[in-house]
């Protein structure tokens, strides 16, 4: 009998060490920062505005995460105008950073046909809202899980926040 209980009492303190083990572990892949690093406009037509944007991603975790997928919806003003899709999977190292160049397609037909209410919301507020809103698919070892982004700044906070070199 007391064999049963010590080979119960093992598998449940084995049960709960691991399930601790993933939470930690889960828990350290949610440490991270990430910001909009480099902006630059490909080309500009009428059916497509083609920008590169690259984000910096830093870890403040002890480690090393995978992102296997990126997804984020673009609103300007609460207003859906497109979205991004990155499946090429890129490592965020332990205590690091990593820059991803990420290329967003933008139908500029859609701003248009919105134009009214983004002018109205420029003359209310000097400024328009910009948000990204999405989410991250995230790999370390054996642990995968899904991480959600939002970033929300309005386009004179986002242009103060540059640092423009100096020459």
């Amino acid at each position: 009998m007391k064999k049963v209980l010590l080979i119960i009492g093992g598998l449940g303190l084995l049960g709960y060490g691991l399930y601790r083990y993933f939470k930690v572990q889960t828990d350290a892949l949610l440490d991270f920062t990430w910001k909009i690093s480099k902006v630059s406009i490909v080309s500009l037509t009428k059916t497509e505005l083609s920008m590169d944007i690259t984000f910096l991603f830093t870890s403040k975790a002890d480690i090393e995460a995978k992102i296997t997928k990126l997804y984020m919806d673009i609103y300007l003003n609460n207003q859906n105008m497109g979205y991004v899709s990155e499946t090429k999977e890129f490592i965020l190292p332990a205590h690091g950073s990593s820059s991803v160049p990420l290329h967003i397609s933008i139908n500029p037909q859609a701003i248009l046909k919105d134009l009214i209410n983004l002018a109205l919301g420029f003359v209310k507020d000097k400024d328009f809202m910009f948000k990204l809103k999405g989410f991250a698919n995230v790999k370390s070892g054996f642990i995968s899980t899904t991480l959600p982004i939002e970033y929300e700044t309005s386009i004179r906070e986002y242009l103060k926040s540059i640092q423009i070199p100096q020459t």
